[in-house]
């Protein structure tokens, strides 16, 4: 059994061909969404463990929650089906947390084929991570010691990402909660996966209900600091969302608000 396992989280997988197709190199499980409930292990040449678990259930968090509960690894990767593994990333990781031994998450670079939205990338030092720049990373970039996540009670929400009713968040809402609970979250200059990203399962371009589930987050993660983070996040978004104003985004956002208070 490896140390690194890598929690995938697919859809209409048959079979263990992602093993291959993402050059994953270690244990894996496959959180897969389709149209039946099953379980299947597959042994690799390598000796490596893949497991297949397919539910009929739909959204990213419970696909990622579905992952996390059958873990085992030490260190864990969480993944998408479109992610594409350096060789080695089994000792990067390692090698990272032996590195910080007061780490519990540390998050690695991608690099994008394509990409929909800006995309975020480290310099070239390793540093630690603040509750103040933490909702930055996504999940796909992180790597968690699993009796830290175990300790601490972490999931994921699902309420928010791909297949779920509001569009992104549950990375995020997942960070902080780690921050809530004390946990320690460091950033690594190395780049440990490309990412094909061919399309998006939540991004369809700048339109009010991106604006609405942005403020729907934002009340959720910060409810005390709302009011000042959606001028922050409408000033940033004021010349690449094209025909939205800053005061439309204000109103969108905090329309947003609202509907998440009425939940």
């Amino acid at each position: 059994m490896s140390n690194v396992q890598v929690l995938v989280a697919c859809m209409n997988q048959k079979d263990d061909s992602l093993y291959k197709e993402m050059n994953l190199q270690t244990d894996a499980i496959l959180a897969n969404q389709c149209d039946e409930y099953s379980y299947r292990l597959y042994t690799q040449a390598d000796g490596n463990r893949v497991e297949l678990i397919s539910t009929a259930d739909r959204g990213v968090g419970k696909n990622r929650n579905k992952a996390l509960m059958n873990a085992s690894g030490k260190y864990l990767l969480c993944s998408d089906q479109d992610m594409i593994y350096v060789d080695g990333y089994e000792k990067i990781v390692e090698d990272a947390f032996a590195q910080c031994p007061k780490a519990d998450i540390i998050v690695f670079n991608l690099e994008y084929l394509n990409r929909f939205t800006p995309a975020r990338k480290e310099d070239g030092k390793f540093k630690k991570v603040h509750l103040w720049n933490c909702m930055r990373y996504g999940t796909a970039r992180v790597a968690m010691r699993k009796g830290a996540i175990d300790k601490a009670c972490l999931s994921f929400s699902t309420l928010y990402g791909g297949g779920a009713k509001y569009s992104s968040g549950e990375d995020s809402l997942f960070i902080r909660d780690a921050f809530r609970k004390g946990l320690k979250m460091y950033a690594s200059p190395i780049v440990i996966a490309k990412v094909k990203q061919e399309e998006s399962s939540w991004f369809k371009g700048y339109n009010d209900k991106y604006f609405i589930d942005k403020g729907i987050l934002i009340a959720n993660a910060f409810p005390l600091m709302k009011g000042l983070l959606v001028y922050y996040f409408a000033y940033g978004m004021r010349n690449i969302s094209g025909d939205y104003s800053f005061s439309k985004i204000c109103k969108l956002m905090k329309q947003g608000f609202k509907e998440f208070n009425e939940l």
